[in-house]
């Protein structure tokens, strides 16, 4: 890990990058895991869903946490 600004940047062998078919300058996704962290590449798809399911959570706090008391 490098910081790059105000960042950090993280360096991938080049095996690596190539077996996963990664570019220079692509943007990646960090997931958090309950055991660590997982790198994605990005996906605008993806991101429109995680989205939607966060507001869906917001949405409906109330009643699961009335389900999570059962």
């Amino acid at each position: 890990m490098r910081k790059r600004g105000n960042s950090i940047g993280i360096t991938l062998p080049a095996e690596i990058r190539i077996r996963l078919g990664l570019e220079v300058g692509q943007e990646l996704t960090l997931v958090e895991m309950a055991d660590g962290i997982k790198l994605v590449k990005r996906s605008l798809k993806l991101e429109r869903q995680m989205q939607m399911a966060r507001e869906a959570l917001r949405e409906q706090a109330d009643a699961l946490q009335e389900l999570a008391k059962r």
